[in-house]
């Protein structure tokens, strides 16, 4: 196994009918202790938020704010399937992040379809069994190695997704029930604009409303 890998992570049982989130996980840059969800994280908590059932899968930093930050949101009500990469730092969203430093150490250390990707698709598709949406955030940061078979995975389970994605990334999404171009913080009302407009689409794939 890749030395990145962190070879232990612990089955998630996610509970019947909650949204699926997948993707790219970040912090926002530190102003005092507390770690600030971004990306994948905060669309999580957001979630919780609107009184949903939520999991989520992706990747962190085997490091501080990768273990603050899956702290704030297992106490959140998060159920949390994430996958800590070791020798990586959790992505940092925002001006705090060196121009200059190689894309290649500020994303994820990997590209195209290796067994990072291969153990998210595996952990997706089992997590969509019992979902009622699946929601995708990809940044651009490396963790969506093939966005086609996330949302494949979600037609083949009758399950609507939503892509929210950076503008260079919607073209991996047009066979997404929905798709829109966001960066790594969105307003708690867009978010649930675009929850209720997904479940308008495809009413008879939900069990339920989304909570307003």
């Amino acid at each position: 196994m890749n030395r990145l890998l962190t070879p232990n992570v612990d089955a998630v049982d996610h509970p019947d009918g909650h949204v699926l989130v997948v993707g790219d996980i970040a912090v926002m840059p530190p102003t005092s202790a507390a770690v600030i969800p971004a990306a994948a994280a905060q669309i999580a908590l957001l979630l919780t938020s609107f009184d949903q059932h939520c999991s989520l899968i992706g990747f962190v930093g085997d490091d501080t704010a990768g273990a603050k930050l899956q702290d704030q949101l297992r106490n959140a009500g998060v159920s949390l399937d994430v996958l800590p990469v070791t020798d990586w730092s959790s992505y940092i969203v925002g001006p705090a992040v060196d121009p200059e430093q190689p894309e290649q150490q500020r994303v994820l250390p990997f590209n195209g379809m290796s067994e990072y990707q291969a153990h998210l698709q595996n952990r997706v598709e089992r997590a969509l069994r019992n979902a009622r949406a699946l929601v995708i955030v990809d940044q651009g940061f490396g963790s969506m190695g093939d966005p086609r078979a996330v949302v494949f995975a979600a037609q083949q389970m009758n399950v609507p997704s939503l892509a929210l994605c950076a503008a260079s990334q919607r073209q991996g999404y047009a066979k997404a029930t929905r798709v829109i171009s966001v960066g790594p913080q969105i307003e708690a009302e867009l978010l649930r604009q675009q929850l209720d407009h997904l479940q308008s689409i495809d009413a008879d794939s939900n069990s339920g409303e989304f909570t307003r």
